[in-house]
């Protein structure tokens, strides 16, 4: 009884962790750093960028990241901006985080 009631336990863990890991969500980052762009531009490269850092975060840690449904994008983006000889410049931090199965 002891052993079947210990393989109970181990299956009901292993459950449980494996449905963690279908849930799971690594919060990705980027900065794109001073570039020419306009402002839509630079927050759709920033959180490219970090929807590549969560997906490599999935995949080193064993999963599969899932892309994000059509071509709508998830995340946020925050931005600064300043002049170089009469151009604007754009410096984006992305926050984005990939589904991870």
């Amino acid at each position: 009884m002891r052993v079947i009631a210990r393989f109970a336990c181990m299956a009901a863990a292993s459950l449980i962790v494996a449905r963690a890991a279908e849930a799971a969500q690594y919060p990705g980052w980027s900065d794109t750093g001073w570039v020419y762009a306009s402002k839509r531009e630079c927050c759709r490269a920033a959180i490219d960028g970090a929807a590549r850092y969560s997906a490599d975060a999935c995949l080193a840690a064993g999963g599969v990241p899932r892309a994000f449904a059509g071509a709508s994008q998830r995340g946020t983006c925050s931005s600064e901006w300043t002049q170089d000889a009469g151009a604007i410049l754009y410096r984006c931090y992305g926050e984005a985080s990939v589904a991870c199965r």
